[in-house]
């Protein structure tokens, strides 16, 4: 829709509420309300309100052309309401129809989408028209709009077989197995003996089926492997729940972005040792109990021990080079 096109049906919508107004008995105080939102959507579309200082923009709308007459309401009722729709224009609206058809089968997607959408302009209570258009929608990739397009065909008939089948195949596009095979289900409900349903609900059991029983990986150990400094485990301390969450909060953290693209920067041994201080502070701060003992297991090692601060090092000696213990 273009911004004129938009300004027009704007305009339209704004001559419904004008003609609200005047014909039903609206308190002052929703007259004003009312007013007031006319007010706003003139500014917001820029259209022209009466004032001469507003008008000056307006040269591309013309009050006189035919689209800013459009009765908005008149247009609802014959699109919308099928008591109202004539003989005459419910059987133009079905040649259109069958011109999308024919579209289809010539592989011009494109050119059908259109067709089938004049169809619902001229007769939006036909459910053959939405649910051709989700065909024409699903041939174009747009599975979202398909399924949107069934479920409209669906609430103007509710037993329309194929507008569930239809909203299987979208929803299995959509990755989302489980509403297609409601979808599917209530389909075979209505034509049990489709096999094209049956074959599509088989499919797409066995791949829920796949899903479901998809062992769960854990996520990657970015410090597997990674060498211990003396006897302490790094690939064992990422795995300490206190630890990782800890580092999420670093990571989503903006003071530690600016330290570490700081230490990026400037690589000197003065701005390493600075943004160590400051990590180490952060540490501390946030999680005193993860860092004392961190602390306790780095002097453990410096002392010769495992890291634990209990058990001997890795010679037999014990902490602080004592006579081991019997």
């Amino acid at each position: 829709m273009s911004d004129l096109e938009a300004k027009y049906f704007v305009r339209s919508f704004l001559n419904f509420i004008q003609n609200q107004i005047a014909e039903r008995n609206f308190s002052a105080d929703i007259v004003e309300s009312l007013e007031v939102a006319q007010q706003c959507l003139e500014t917001a579309y820029d259209l022209p309100n009466g004032d001469p200082e507003g008008q000056a923009s307006q040269s591309e709308f013309d009050e006189n052309h035919p689209m800013a007459a459009v009765n908005l309401f008149e247009l609802f009722q014959n699109s919308c309401i099928g008591v109202k729709i004539s003989p005459e224009r419910k059987l133009e609206a079905e040649n259109i129809k069958n011109e999308g058809n024919c579209l289809m089968k010539e592989e011009k997607y494109q050119e059908a989408l259109i067709a089938y959408s004049r169809a619902i302009s001229l007769d939006a209570t036909n459910p053959v028209f939405y649910c051709n258009r989700a065909a024409a929608y699903s041939r174009l990739g747009d599975y979202q709009k398909a399924a949107d397009d069934c479920k409209m065909s669906l609430r103007y008939d509710p037993s329309y077989s194929k507008a569930y089948g239809r909203l299987g195949i979208a929803y299995s596009k959509l990755n989302n197995p489980k509403a297609a095979l409601e979808a599917y289900q209530k389909a075979i409900d209505l034509d049990p003996d489709n096999v094209d349903y049956q074959n599509n609900m088989s499919v797409t059991k066995q791949r829920l089926e796949e899903m479901n029983n998809a062992p769960t990986t854990a996520p990657p150990n970015p410090l597997a492997g990674f060498p211990n400094i003396g006897n302490i485990d790094l690939s064992a301390a990422f795995n300490n729940p206190a630890f990782t969450n800890l580092a999420q909060r670093f990571m989503t953290d903006p003071t530690m972005h600016d330290m570490i693209s700081s230490l990026q920067n400037n690589s000197s041994m003065e701005s390493i040792f600075e943004t160590g201080q400051q990590l180490v502070s952060q540490l501390q701060n946030q999680n005193p109990e993860l860092f004392n003992s961190l602390r306790q297991q780095m002097s453990n090692v410096a002392r010769g021990g495992t890291g634990d601060g209990n058990n001997p090092g890795t010679d037999g000696t014990p902490p602080n080079n004592q006579p081991p213990s019997h």
